[in-house]
């Protein structure tokens, strides 16, 4: 029998007055079961100050078992929860999507620690994260919209949420080069989106992953200067309009965070101080030429 967000929530209001904590006797993955399935909820408060902060809580505390996590896992990737109503625009159902996709970051942080999911259950990961991040249509950041109870439903943020999945996943030793490229790719595609301006910090969350991806020092500078020619093309289109101007203006704002990713001391620590000038001077150039002013 499904709990009902009441009892869910008076449930969670416990745990959290006790920071968090797991109650005694208690096992995580039961809890975590009763709790997957109301993780679109609109309630800003339930979903995210509750139910995912205690998730997350809990898997960043060792809580679950590697089988308990693969189990999490599996349920996250179905069309219950990360392909739920895939395709439906500005109704609640992104709730379920992006927030089923926040948890990834959490499970493949475990899986970098201590790994625990084999090398084709990553690279499922992957085919299903990008096939996401191509396909989700509801790109709204912050939803003002009020709830039952007359509150903002809070934080979609659906396209963010999958950079943090991608900045973990490209850390994972068994990314190789040809997968790093792939998810590059799949990140300059989503950043080109003609329907929206990104205002929520999209940009600047995207290039995370990006420059993670550069910091396994696996991908050549040819293979880095190919991705940024491949930007170009996008920000030069001239219609449908006003189509077009979104895309550009979406390019341009991704490559400006991107260039001053580049200049800051931790990026030179991660990539080298070589290649982070290297890479400025390379975004510097792309983002020259497709200038119109």
């Amino acid at each position: 029998m499904k709990l009902s967000e009441r009892a869910l929530k008076d449930q969670l209001y416990e745990i959290a007055d006790n920071e968090f904590a797991l109650p005694e006797q208690a096992k995580a993955l039961p809890r975590a079961l009763e709790m997957l399935p109301h993780l679109g909820s609109p309630d800003a408060e339930l979903r995210d100050d509750l139910l995912y902060s205690t998730l997350a809580t809990w898997i960043l505390a060792d809580k679950f078992e590697d089988d308990d996590l693969k189990t999490v896992l599996r349920q996250l990737l179905t069309e219950e929860h990360l392909f739920y109503k895939l395709g439906e625009l500005d109704t609640d159902s992104v709730f379920m999507r992006s927030f089923s996709v926040l948890l990834l970051p959490l499970i493949l942080s475990c899986h970098r620690k201590r790994p625990f999911l084999m090398p084709y259950e990553l690279r499922e990961l992957k085919v299903k994260l990008l096939d996401y991040l191509e396909r989700e249509q509801d790109l709204r950041g912050f939803i003002l919209d009020e709830d039952e109870f007359g509150e903002s439903k809070g934080w979609a943020h659906a396209v963010a949420h999958t950079a943090d999945a991608l900045d973990e996943l490209v850390q994972c030793k068994d990314m190789g080069s040809e997968e790093l490229l792939e998810i590059l790719d799949a990140i300059r595609q989503r950043i080109a989106e003609p329907k929206v301006v990104f205002t929520h910090s999209e940009d600047e969350r995207l290039v995370t992953p990006v420059i993670a991806a550069l910091g396994r020092k696996l991908l050549t500078p040819a293979d880095v200067k190919s991705w940024l020619e491949g930007f170009v093309p996008l920000a030069q289109q001239t219609e449908p309009f006003p189509d077009c101007y979104r895309q550009t203006q979406n390019v341009k704002n991704f490559l400006r965070s991107l260039y001053f990713r580049a200049r800051k001391p931790e990026t030179a620590e991660l990539i080298g101080e070589n290649s982070a000038n290297a890479l400025a001077e390379l975004v510097g150039k792309t983002l020259q030429t497709i200038a119109l002013f």
